[in-house]
């Protein structure tokens, strides 16, 4: 299943012996092999590693290249490169998720700051944040440019926005690099989780990475073994009413790939779009009053999801009390994991919705992100 990265050098006509840099030398070159993820893969050049970023949607698209290195090269600025010197030491992000990615590394203290920091669900980075430590860089995606500046971070990780890849010049004249990030972009949840070398590139801990990439990818490829080995499809309802419109994931969104290895039929599947769908109360309920199981509620109780919307009393599922929401790791102040670690660990979410569709398969299993709603 693993497909090879082609490795060669910053310059192509470079011998492997003209390879001067102690770390290129030592690099074992299986650590920058990109299985899954469609948005990044790696090179070796003579000053360390390539990064070069490319839209998951748009095969052949080339968005950015990054030379990370261990210290400044001695040729310069080459023409087409964002340098970084790596392991950065100081860093600010424009979402928590990057956070999540950096605390499952153990490289929580590398981030100085990042947006929406009162939103973290992780305790270490919560605590530094209330203490000062590690600061409001802005909301949402918006960074408060002028505080960012003064922070002196250097590297600034960017959610990249289709089309918008264009670092701010007030950041790149000051010296400071900026990497976009596209892992919300890919289409499957192992392509997503593998994004954790790229952070592993960033912050030194590169075996680390591919280390705990490697236990996630065998767990979840084991319980989607399960899944898809059942002799049933489940039909899953996802979702509920919101402003009029019930939202449905695309065909080719993540969650998708989810269903599927869960061995869930979820009808939508075939659609070709990755955001989501915009169906009307009454189709929805046309194509899955009987379906068991329903999961990725926005509510608390099942008192709460009624008080809503007393028309969801249709449903064979909310009937069966087997309705399940996201909450079960959020916090007192709000944060929650399945924005955060959840997108590292799609193992421990998969195991969450095979055992809604088919608990026989995982007997005893503790709820990770997914927990059923009750009357309160």
């Amino acid at each position: 299943m693993v497909v090879g990265v082609v490795l060669v050098g910053c310059r192509g006509s470079q011998k492997a012996e003209r390879i001067s840099n102690p770390l290129a030398q030592n690099l074992d070159t299986s650590l920058l092999s990109v299985t899954y993820a469609k948005g990044f893969r790696f090179e070796r050049c003579e000053e360390g590693t390539i990064l070069i970023l490319s839209n998951p949607n748009k095969p052949g698209s080339e968005i950015a290249r990054y030379r990370l290195m261990p210290k400044k090269s001695g040729t310069g600025q080459k023409a087409g490169y964002t340098d970084i010197l790596v392991p950065v030491k100081r860093m600010a992000a424009s979402s928590t998720t990057h956070a999540g990615f950096l605390s499952a590394l153990g490289s929580g203290e590398q981030l100085i700051g990042c947006n929406n920091p009162d939103r973290l669900y992780d305790t270490l980075l919560y605590n530094r944040f209330l203490k000062g430590d590690l600061l409001q860089m802005g909301h949402d995606l918006e960074y408060n440019l002028e505080f960012l500046i003064a922070s002196k971070p250097d590297l600034v990780l960017q959610t990249g926005i289709d089309g918008q890849f264009v670092p701010d010049p007030r950041l790149t004249g000051m010296g400071i690099p900026v990497m976009f990030l596209l892992e919300w972009m890919e289409s499957t949840p192992l392509g997503r989780a593998e994004w954790v070398k790229v952070f592993g590139q960033v912050t030194g801990k590169v075996r680390e990475a591919d280390s705990l990439f490697h236990v996630i990818e065998t767990n979840y490829l084991r319980y989607a073994a399960l899944g898809h080995g059942a002799p049933e499809k489940v039909k899953v309802l996802t979702g509920n009413v919101f402003k009029g419109s019930w939202y449905m994931p695309g065909g080719n969104n993540f969650m998708c790939r989810f269903f599927e290895d869960a061995g869930m039929n979820y009808l939508w599947k075939e659609t070709n779009q990755s955001g989501s769908l915009a169906l009307s109360f009454e189709s929805v309920v046309y194509k899955l009053t009987d379906a068991p199981v329903w999961v990725n509620v926005n509510a608390d109780s099942l008192s709460q999801l009624l008080a809503a919307e007393q028309r969801y009393s249709i449903f064979r599922a909310l009937k069966e009390h087997r309705v399940f929401n996201v909450l079960n790791r959020v916090n007192n102040h709000g944060g929650n994991d399945f924005w955060e670690g959840g997108v590292v660990r799609p193992d421990w979410l998969l195991a969450d919705l095979l055992a809604i569709a088919h608990p026989e398969l995982v007997p005893g299993h503790k709820w990770n992100y997914c927990k059923p709603l009750i009357y309160n």
